[in-house]
């Protein structure tokens, strides 16, 4: 038995290659890392982070706690037949010629998918396998779905605090009162694979397992492709606090969905079923939209100043960061002269073009002096970016 297990564990492994989802999450995460330089280039000229990091911060991370998730798909035995993983794919490359990253989610193509399967006529086409798998999607427990959609919500929550903060990009535009103002943009793209129990297979019916057997009496797993779609846009306050509220949130709802879905399936309710489904949709959509009108009516953290330039990003690798100078500190005084604008924090490094020191009123309100060498021949000599270009808020926040 136990090798039977190990077997079919392996198998479906290496049915996530042969999914062709895979490969289309790869490059729609390569394709996010490209834009975003391609903006930062823009509104900056250089480029903040590199386009790899995209697809390692897709990558690695998801792949973890979508394996620390599978445990729990794989110990309640929730159930997928082919046809609905096909579906849930075909949805998600519906939702992706949207453009917008955040609906490459599975509060949307999960929900979006159990939505199709109730409204799914009985038809065929004359194609055996496609045949077989409207057959699948109209057999498909709706408790399975609903599960996979509030745990899926718990694993972005958890990504979301854990990633979401690493590595904002900075973006500007201009204010409601005409100013310019900066922001940091979270774009995040996570392939979040997870174990499922196919209802085919040599894995025998355990009288404890699985909880959702589809009428099977051998079972199989498949390591699907699920990818997890997470863009916040923060202009009111440091990003990292403002991204985590936002994960919290999104593990709450999470956590409703699982909890609703589980009293539905042992009580027998369908209605309550549903009700999950629906508020793993309307719940993540609804954090989105309070989230943004939230940052919307509050004032712009990253504003210019009368006395000293806040520093809107830092360039990995200068000397800036070597200094460990910090988003959101502001630089007072340079080489001991006071700044007042942008460019006089320029016409302060040539000083010493060699050396400077600094004078930064720290996170907690209190003066600290760093002091470091400079590069020569660079576009950016210190690598802080400040507040300084225009760019059209509809821009900024309708990706």
């Amino acid at each position: 038995m136990t090798d039977t297990f190990v077997k079919e564990l392996l198998q479906g492994m290496l049915l996530l290659f042969s999914h062709p989802l895979f490969y289309v999450f790869i490059l729609v995460a390569f394709l996010i890392g490209l834009k975003r330089v391609k903006r930062e280039r823009k509104e900056f000229k250089v480029r903040v982070h590199p386009v790899i990091d995209n697809l390692i911060f897709s990558l690695l991370p998801g792949i973890l706690i979508g394996l620390i998730g599978s445990v729990i798909f794989v110990a309640a035995g929730i159930t997928l037949p082919l046809g609905m993983i096909a579906l849930i794919g075909v949805v998600y490359l519906a939702l992706g010629l949207t453009f917008k990253t955040r609906f490459m989610n599975p509060a949307y193509a999960v929900s979006l998918s159990a939505v199709v399967g109730l409204l799914l006529p009985k038809f065929q086409l004359g194609i055996s396998f496609v045949d077989r798998w409207i057959v699948d999607v109209q057999k498909t427990p709706l408790d399975s779905l609903a599960v996979i959609i509030g745990v899926l919500l718990i694993q972005e929550g958890i990504l979301v605090i854990w990633k979401g903060a690493d590595r904002t990009s900075p973006r500007l535009f201009k204010g409601k009162r005409g100013h310019y103002i900066g922001a940091h943009e979270a774009t995040r793209f996570w392939i979040v694979p997870q174990f499922l129990v196919l209802p085919v297979g040599s894995i025998p019916v355990l009288d404890w397992w699985p909880l959702f057997p589809m009428g099977a009496v051998g079972f199989s797993f498949f390591l699907v492709p699920f990818a997890i779609g997470y863009r916040q846009l923060v202009t009111h306050t440091l990003p990292e606090e403002a991204i985590k509220h936002l994960g919290r949130q999104v593990i709450l709802l999470g956590f409703i969905v699982t909890g609703i879905a589980a009293v539905g399936h042992f009580y027998n309710l369908p209605l309550l079923i549903a009700i999950a489904i629906a508020a793993g949709l309307a719940g993540r959509e609804l954090i989105t939209l309070v989230t943004s009108q939230r940052d919307d009516s509050r004032p712009s953290h990253f504003v210019p100043r009368d006395q000293g330039v806040m520093i809107l990003s830092v360039v990995p690798g200068t000397p800036a960061a070597k200094m460990g100078l910090k988003i959101g500190e502001v630089i007072v005084k340079v080489n001991g002269v006071t700044l007042s604008q942008e460019t006089s924090l320029y016409q302060a490094l040539q000083i010493n073009a060699a050396y400077c020191k600094l004078e930064v009123l720290n996170l907690n309100g209190e003066i600290r002096f760093v002091q470091g060498s400079l590069y020569q021949n660079e576009h950016h000599q210190l690598g802080v970016l400040l507040v300084h270009d225009v760019v059209d808020r509809n821009a900024a926040v309708g990706d």
